[in-house]
């Protein structure tokens, strides 16, 4: 579920970014031409779409530091004290499902592991050094972006406006105008952000629905690949189809949200099973084992189960298309579970 509806959430702010330059274009026609795009790269090869990421992603961490260069020499302490706990800390839990979504995704590194050479060292480098660079990009865009005139500045266009789906522009806007050709190649640059973070979960949401099909969790056509380009075509396909339907259906924060909540659930999951699996398999071969066991398992146990209880709370519309959904695949994996059993 995270997989599925996040690429859909960054499509459409892609689709907002374009409609910048092209007022005249549908936001909504663009992020279904991008979704069609990156799908049919994911299809054409694994290392045609990896070397894209790698390429796209290098851009965009360089243009992300262009970005904090240019708000930094205007930023100004007060400015992150503007009107800084509107609605107290019900606003806080309330945001929960966007803080997630900064880092969301990250953990689609392990549906790459068939393809590393040494798994056991490649990804464990992996996570350390992808989750370091979030951190520090995305503390430093926070900052720096408020810091020119608060937060409302980088949200709405103007006042009593709604709220943007493109709101590093804002910013910049404060700085060199809405126009010109700084305002616009800097924008353009900004793109190369969204197009590594949606092109690379495109990539891990292709996987994901591939091994469901391959194990028989999922319809056994999901698990096959292409035999001339090795990648899992029919399941990117599927992705984009209900990718595209949850596009057409212009809801960004709840398809946040709804990403948001598979995300944290499959973090408590994850957690559970680590310690499950400790308990029962103790013998394992484990070639990485957990940092700080048990402690620093618990404590991230602790937080995706709060996250997870706050989405709810405060989404409780979303919550209960997430419960539906959930239903309907605990029906269908026990379907599937008796099905491999005949088998």
């Amino acid at each position: 579920m995270e997989f599925l509806f996040a690429p859909p959430a960054i499509a459409i702010a892609i689709g907002a970014y374009f409609n910048l330059f092209f007022p005249g274009a549908s936001p909504t026609a663009i992020a279904i031409v991008v979704y069609l795009g990156f799908t049919a790269l994911n299809a054409w090869g694994v290392k045609q779409a990896a070397v894209f990421e790698l390429a796209v992603t290098i851009a965009a961490v360089g243009e992300l530091g262009l970005f904090m260069g240019v708000t930094g020499a205007h930023f100004r302490a007060a400015n992150l004290a503007v009107d800084a706990f509107p609605h107290g800390w019900g606003g806080v839990f309330a945001c929960l499902p966007f803080g997630v979504w900064m880092f969301l995704g990250i953990e689609g590194l392990a549906n790459a592991a068939e393809e590393a050479r040494a798994p056991e060292r490649d990804l464990a480098r992996a996570f350390a050094t992808s989750m370091a660079t979030l951190a520090l990009l995305a503390l430093g865009i926070l900052v720096t972006s408020i810091g020119v005139a608060g937060w409302p500045a980088v949200v709405y266009p103007h006042p009593g406006a709604a709220p943007s789906d493109s709101p590093l522009p804002l910013a910049l806007a404060r700085i060199v105008g809405g126009s010109g050709l700084l305002y616009h190649m800097l924008v353009t640059i900004g793109l190369l952000g969204l197009v590594a973070s949606f092109h690379g979960i495109v990539l891990a949401a292709g996987r994901a629905a591939f091994e469901l099909g391959r194990t028989g969790y999922a319809p056994r056509f999901l698990g096959r690949v292409h035999p001339r380009t090795g990648t899992p075509v029919a399941a990117l396909a599927a992705n984009a189809a209900i990718g595209i339907a949850a596009i057409l259906s212009s809801r960004t924060g709840d398809l946040i949200v709804l990403s948001g909540l598979g995300a944290v659930a499959l973090y408590a999951l994850s957690m559970l099973a680590l310690f499950v699996l400790r308990r029962r398999a103790p013998d394992l071969p484990r070639p990485y084992r957990t940092w700080g066991y048990p402690v620093v398992p618990a404590v991230a146990l602790g937080l995706a189960v709060l996250c997870l209880v706050s989405m709810i709370w405060y989404n409780r519309a979303v919550a209960v298309v997430f419960a539906a959904i959930l239903a309907g695949a605990a029906v269908y994996t026990r379907l599937a579970r008796r099905g491999l059993h005949d088998e």
